[in-house]
């Protein structure tokens, strides 16, 4: 088989993977491919893939409807595992007359994360334990850090911390029933 024909070989299995999941990375990609992680970035770069950070983003983007305002931003997701986001808070987000933000937006960003480390095109929040420790102003950056606990069938228990500047803001643990068969293995 010629270098070319290899090559597109390469690209046809890479565009169905990244398809099929865009939360591989390049790493990942190298490994399946049995090349190297630049080979993996020359090609991706070809064919017009973006990177792993902006297909997180795109991929979240989607799956809230094009809706990411005040759930964040996912900036690292290793599925069925944990993830990072982060929420720029602004004055459409506070009580009237204070720069206080109103927990529903804390609580709304601590839900998305949560649902997005599970990858459920449904889920069923069964019980949510959350305690809010300190309270968040407008213009403050909001990161969140989930973890998953547990899996037990199709529900996950996932711990969700939100913390600003360096303080904890709130806590959280999501019981989460997965209604359209997410799967932790694949």
């Amino acid at each position: 088989m010629t270098r070319t024909a290899i090559k597109k070989q390469r690209h046809e299995y890479l565009l169905k993977q990244i398809k099929q999941n865009p939360f591989l990375k390049d790493e990942e990609l190298a490994k399946r491919c049995s090349v190297s992680v630049s080979t993996i970035r020359f090609d991706r770069a070809e064919l017009g893939i973006a990177e792993y950070r902006e297909r997180i983003k795109s991929a979240a983007v989607e799956g809230l409807g094009g809706a990411a305002q005040g759930t964040g931003e996912v900036l690292d997701l290793n599925l069925f595992r944990d993830g990072i986001s982060v929420l720029e808070t602004d004055k459409t987000m506070v009580f009237d007359g204070t720069d206080i933000v109103k927990g529903q937006y804390i609580y709304a960003f601590a839900e998305n994360l949560a649902l997005s480390v599970i990858d459920a095109k449904a889920a069923l929040v069964k019980v949510a334990n959350v305690k809010y420790m300190h309270e968040a102003h407008a213009g403050e950056r909001l990161i969140a850090k989930s973890d998953v606990m547990n899996v037990k069938e199709n529900v996950f228990v996932i711990r969700v911390v939100i913390k600003a500047n360096m303080n904890e803001v709130f806590r959280g643990k999501f019981s989460l029933l997965v209604a359209d068969g997410g799967n932790p293995e694949g």
